[in-house]
């Protein structure tokens, strides 16, 4: 039996890159995996490439949708044991160059998507005597990054939610943790180039991590061999930050 057999696990974000690295790992540890994404197409089309996968396409940039995808996964399987809020944007400008609406679109996505399928997800999970939430943050939102002010804050302010969110549901059985990866994705194919290479330089081993390599990390916060840890950052970066 795999370490997530017969759990049932929402991973947002997870058509593409780290999420759909994560969702194939957990599929390959027996959990039953909700493949979230925008496009529906697409959400479908991965979801048939997992065994017993779920597909819903939601835009998580609308506090409805991120409860209507958590009440879904529980309709669909009867309950929700692991969340990871993966899904994200990120606009890359200096600060002066930020706009209102740019600002606006990474904070829905990042923070408030997270926190709204996070708060969806808690309900149920206090109901069935617990589960594991892992968020992805970013080391952007621990150290900064310039040119990414949106990004680095709305990562930032998903650190707090992680650490205030242990506190108050821990007595309910909720784990709740945090990824801070430095990874090989979509997102930072996008990057410039001259931004790219600087946080490049700052890694100790060398190079990006592989969503493979980030997806084992997020393997064990959701399965029980980290069931007395709640609360943390997990860094998979390298070594990043050390410096």
């Amino acid at each position: 039996m795999g370490e997530l057999q017969d759990k049932v696990a929402l991973v947002t974000g997870s058509t593409r890159g780290l999420g759909r690295a994560i969702a194939e790992r957990f599929a390959a540890e027996g959990a039953t995996v909700v493949i979230s994404g925008r496009d529906p197409g697409v959400t479908e089309k991965v979801a048939a490439s997992l065994p017993g996968a779920i597909p819903l396409a939601v835009d998580l940039g609308q506090p409805e949708e991120c409860a209507r995808l958590v009440d879904a996964t529980v309709e669909a399987r009867g309950r929700i044991d692991i969340v990871v809020n993966n899904a994200g944007v990120a606009v890359d400008n200096y600060i002066l160059g930020v706009t209102q609406p740019r600002w606006q679109q990474v904070m829905d996505v990042n923070l408030s998507g997270a926190f709204y399928v996070l708060q969806a997800a808690a309900r149920h999970m206090r109901r069935d005597g617990g589960g594991s939430i892992v968020n992805v943050i970013s080391w952007a939102g621990l150290r900064g990054n310039i040119g990414q002010i949106a990004y680095s804050a709305s990562k930032a302010g998903l650190v707090g939610v992680t650490i205030t969110a242990a506190k108050e549901l821990a007595p309910f059985g909720i784990r709740v943790n945090a990824l801070s990866p430095a990874v090989e994705s979509d997102m930072t194919a996008q990057m410039r180039d001259d931004l790219f290479e600087e946080a490049r330089a700052r890694i100790p081993l060398g190079r990006l991590g592989r969503p493979e390599e980030i997806a084992e990390g997020a393997l064990f916060l959701a399965g029980d061999r980290s069931s007395f840890i709640t609360g943390q950052v997990l860094n998979l970066d390298g070594g990043m930050h050390l410096r």
